[in-house]
């Protein structure tokens, strides 16, 4: 019986310490910072129609971001952003989209889409930024031109 009981007071206990901790910090919370990211990406001074940016940490943040790039631009949500910090920037552009039009069989689009930037994009990030904490309304700017 007495056994019973220290297992109750150890699971009350833990109970209440997992309520303290989810009180301090607030279940809604987001412990990585997540911040939106939003800008324009070019290539010779035109914009990239088809691509992706990747946000890879240069610290030691817990993870990087990703979007994609239609018609130069590109935005990532708080929700999917990343955390305060230096990131390396990489960028890939494309010549098409790569997507399939509504009821297409895959592979009847042709070749798949190439990549349109110098091998160099391959090997190096395309910039180095800072992410800083932000509003909703007022997101990251990220503007790149790549030659």
């Amino acid at each position: 019986m007495r056994t019973a009981l220290r297992a109750m007071g150890s699971i009350s206990l833990a109970a209440l310490g997992l309520a303290l901790v989810l009180a301090g910090t607030g279940c809604g919370s987001d412990p990585f910072q997540r911040q939106p990211v939003q800008g324009n990406v070019k290539f010779g001074g035109k914009p990239i129609q088809y691509g992706t940016i990747r946000l890879e940490p240069a610290e030691k943040q817990p993870a990087g971001a990703s979007g994609s790039i239609r018609d130069g631009k590109f935005k990532i949500e708080r929700s999917a952003g990343v955390g305060p910090g230096k990131y390396k920037v990489w960028v890939q552009a494309f010549d098409k989209s790569g997507e399939l039009a509504p009821g297409a069989a895959p592979g009847s689009e042709g070749a798949p889409p190439k990549d349109i930037l110098p091998p160099k994009y391959l090997n190096e990030p395309a910039a180095e930024i800072t992410i800083t904490k932000v509003g909703d309304d007022k997101p990251n700017e990220v503007n790149l031109d790549l030659k």
